[in-house]
């Protein structure tokens, strides 16, 4: 029982660094709950048989490393809206070359 929750709990952390790391920072949150949990299980099961703490300590570690870079991402990362006129005239440009497009081959195959 403890090396299963040993395990997820660092998988479950490894899990949580690498998407508090990425733009999908807000995926984060449901790893490092289930991180914390494992954390917690293993802190009352340490208790109970007196063991060494390393892993819990480095499970811990890492939930405080991803939590801050979570933290710090949802707090400094802004979304700007820029100036969105060249995509709309873009976006006209390509919808009147592929309405002409089709007239194109049209004349293509009567030749």
């Amino acid at each position: 029982m403890k090396k299963t929750v040993i395990i997820l709990g660092f998988i479950s952390t490894i899990v949580a660094v690498v998407f508090s790391v990425t733009p999908l920072y807000s995926l984060a949150i449901t790893p490092l709950i289930i991180a914390f949990i494992c954390g917690l299980v293993l802190v009352f099961l340490s208790k109970k048989d007196k063991s060494k703490p390393k892993a819990i300590q480095y499970i811990f570690i890492l939930i405080i490393m991803s939590l801050s870079l979570t933290i710090y991402k949802g707090v400094f990362d802004t979304s700007e809206v820029g100036n969105t006129e060249p995509l709309e005239l873009k976006n006209e440009k390509n919808q009147k070359d592929s309405k002409e497009f089709p007239e194109k081959i049209e004349a293509d195959k009567a030749f």
